[in-house]
């Protein structure tokens, strides 16, 4: 067994069935497929997880609990309000930035609207990472802001700028360094942070 507590076998099979649901969606892909392409039997499959739901709501889990935990790790030794927004802005960046499966499983499943996969969700990404930055948001509210609002702010601006990277990249201006982890991070944490006038200002 590995730190995940899961066999290397197990941990082949996670692994290759986040790429093929991100592709296909979870009613697009079959046990079957995903034995095919870790090579091993459908009844090898099932030896280690007892169905498709329970293998997706696993990989799930596999794909985000360290990087929660590396949140958590880094917000807590943070102790400026707006630096620990950089740091929650610099996670979701490196979600959806750097992980393209990730960022494709997620669209997938808010158009699909599935109730089960919504809470699944809900319950072992979003919930996690909103308890774990609950401090950090009580900071930044500064006393008047609603936090959900918050925090759904945070994450949809970060979104939304890989969402509409085919857009922004056609823009008059558009340069390279707009997919610059650090530049975006700044950009956002400035925006969010101080307000709008001072971005208008420093540029």
């Amino acid at each position: 067994m590995n730190r995940t507590g899961y066999s290397k076998t197990a941990v082949k099979i996670l692994e290759a069935s986040l790429p093929l649901f991100a592709a296909r969606g979870y009613n697009g892909v079959a046990m079957r497929d995903i034995a095919q392409t870790v090579g091993i039997t459908a009844a090898a499959l099932y030896n280690h997880f007892s169905g498709k739901e329970t293998l997706y709501f696993k990989a799930l889990e596999y794909a985000f609990a360290d990087k929660v935990d590396t949140l958590s790790e880094s917000l807590r030794a943070e102790d400026h309000p707006e630096e620990r927004l950089r740091q929650l802005i610099t996670f979701w960046i490196e979600i959806f930035g750097g992980d393209v499966i990730l960022r494709s499983l997620l669209q997938r499943e808010l158009s699909d609207a599935d109730e089960q996969r919504l809470r699944l969700l809900l319950d072992r990404v979003f919930l996690p990472v909103y308890e774990g930055s609950t401090d950090t948001l009580v900071l930044l509210s500064r006393g008047g802001t609603d936090m959900v609002l918050l925090f759904f702010t945070i994450l949809g601006v970060v979104l939304s700028h890989f969402q509409l990277a085919p857009i922004r990249r056609r823009l008059p201006g558009a340069l390279p360094e707009h997919e610059d982890v650090e530049r975006i991070a700044t950009h956002l944490t400035t925006l969010l942070y101080h307000g709008l006038s001072p971005v208008v200002a420093a540029h």
